[in-house]
């Protein structure tokens, strides 16, 4: 396959730059400060929420780019759920019965990803996201608020990243300070 990669320069940088998104998504969905924080239980569901939610913000930037922005949403996408089946190989769940877990995640993080959507178009933003994020069982109505705000600033970070940044790939932590 690498024989090719010179043939196709375009696909080399959207798998590079989408490795890198992927590796963003998982670092920021993994940072500890909604888990120490307690507005996210540190369970294998609380971990699964965090990426979906992330990584619905990162296709939402990417879904804002051009053509190129697209195919390389898809294919951070692919990244994603090839790691969500990848985990659940590792826990053991066979053959069999993955095909139908995977599906269960997908619609979970689909869900999830045009409610997350549809509240980031709402004029009222904080209150919509912590509306989406208590429905969804994240986090609690208390800690919704906290939180919300916490995911707009992601959001927020990743719209004002320049088009050329967002088809590299972000290769830095995402961090509040």
């Amino acid at each position: 396959m690498k024989i090719f990669d010179a043939f196709f320069p375009a696909r080399r940088r959207r798998i590079t730059a989408a490795k890198r998104w992927h590796d963003w998504i998982l670092s920021t969905a993994r940072s500890p400060e909604p888990y120490q924080s307690g507005w996210v239980q540190d369970t294998r569901d609380g971990r699964f929420q965090m990426v979906a939610l992330i990584s619905t913000l990162v296709l939402r930037r990417l879904r804002d780019c051009d053509a190129e922005g697209r195919h390389l949403a898809d294919l951070v996408y692919k990244a994603v759920f090839s790691d969500f089946d990848y985990a659940l190989r590792e826990e053991g769940v066979g053959d069999s019965s993955i095909a139908r877990k995977i599906r269960r995640l997908g619609e979970e993080f689909f869900g999830l990803a045009r409610a997350i959507d549809q509240a980031l178009s709402d004029s009222d933003l904080e209150n919509a996201i912590a509306t989406v994020v208590v429905k969804n069982q994240i986090v609690s109505s208390q800690q919704a608020p906290d939180f919300a705000v916490w995911l707009i600033n992601i959001n927020l970070y990743l719209q004002t990243t320049e088009n050329s940044v967002a088809l590299a790939g972000l290769n830095e932590k995402y961090s509040m300070i």
